[in-house]
């Protein structure tokens, strides 16, 4: 009997050893697959970032390739049916696929053109009031402009509805009006009154290249929103005639606009059909893991080559 009873402890004991033996080989079956799963996200992960930085040489590539057909054609003007602008959707690059879309900066009003040749205050004047009668056309309180010229003009006189360091410096935490060109548009949120729902409804008619101001605007590309807050003469109606007539070849050719011949002839000095700087969207997926970036390029417009102006991943 007694040998009986120890046989079925015995028993008891190896189903017990085993059933633990069990446990440790799951448990470090699990860990085992959770660290390579790990070890694969990471891997992933590297490989979105380095591909993504080779998608920035790609739209490089793009462009340049545009500007060989300009070049072959004889016909320099940038606009909606270009190579540039046409989006790329899931191409193989590396072991991930590229989705991208380039955008010409030179379509959107550039907010750092209200610090631009300071002395002329006609021209500042024209430059505010533009940039108003678009915040208008969006349903943005133009007031907020003044704001944006304290920010970027070079003094410490705020204008009207603006601010100056004085009201920077008694927020927390406390900081200075830059007092120069907006660096990037995310810039526009230390400015006051500028609310992350101000910008996001902004970023599709604004720029802020080049930093220097002075680029006119790619009528061949601009928004008719911001065809209109060209001048206050140029209508709604004006503004969508002048994007369907598009592309045009030299801006001359905008003259067969009936209607915009002499509006055209007044602001000439503001608009073109060409354009130098791009902005290019860029997403990289390597099996789950992606990676987004925003990259500025600037064509050189002899040699066709781009240099980044800007770059940020996300």
């Amino acid at each position: 009997m007694r040998k009986a009873d120890e046989q079925g402890v015995a028993l008891l004991l190896a189903l017990l050893v085993l059933t633990l033996l069990v446990a440790l080989i799951l448990e470090f079956d699990a860990e085992a697959r959770r660290e390579y799963r790990e070890a694969a996200a990471f891997r992933d992960n590297f490989k979105a970032s380095m591909l993504t930085r080779a998608a920035v040489q790609a739209a490089r590539a793009v462009l340049q390739q545009d500007f060989f057909r300009d070049k072959q054609t004889g016909e320099f003007f940038d606009g909606p049916t270009d190579l540039w602008a046409m989006p790329i959707k899931n191409y193989v690059i590396g072991d991930g696929l590229l989705s991208a879309q380039i955008e010409d900066e030179r379509g959107k009003l550039n907010l750092n053109d209200l610090a631009a040749n300071p002395g002329d205050d006609l021209q500042r004047k024209a430059r505010i009031l533009r940039v108003k009668r678009l915040f208008e056309l969006l349903q943005v309180s133009p007031d907020l402009v003044d704001a944006l010229v304290d920010w970027v003009d070079q003094d410490e006189n705020p204008e009207p509805a603006g601010a100056e360091s004085v009201y920077y410096q008694s927020q927390k935490p406390a900081y200075r009006a830059a007092n120069g060109p907006l660096q990037a548009l995310s810039d526009l949120r230390l400015v006051k009154g500028f609310t992350p729902e101000i910008v996001e409804r902004l970023s599709r008619y604004i720029t802020v290249y080049p930093l220097e101001g002075g680029a006119l605007v790619n009528l061949n590309t601009a928004d008719p929103l911001v065809i209109q807050a060209l001048d206050p003469a140029v209508t709604q109606t004006m503004a969508i005639e002048i994007a369907q007539g598009r592309p045009f070849k030299t801006k001359v050719d905008l003259d067969r606009i009936g209607s915009f011949q002499e509006i055209g002839a007044r602001i000439r000095a503001d608009y073109d059909v060409k354009s130098e700087y791009y902005s290019s969207r860029l997403t990289i997926t390597v099996n789950e893991s992606t990676k987004t970036a925003l990259a500025v390029l600037r064509r050189d417009a002899n040699k066709g080559e781009s240099s980044v102006q800007y770059l940020r991943l996300y």
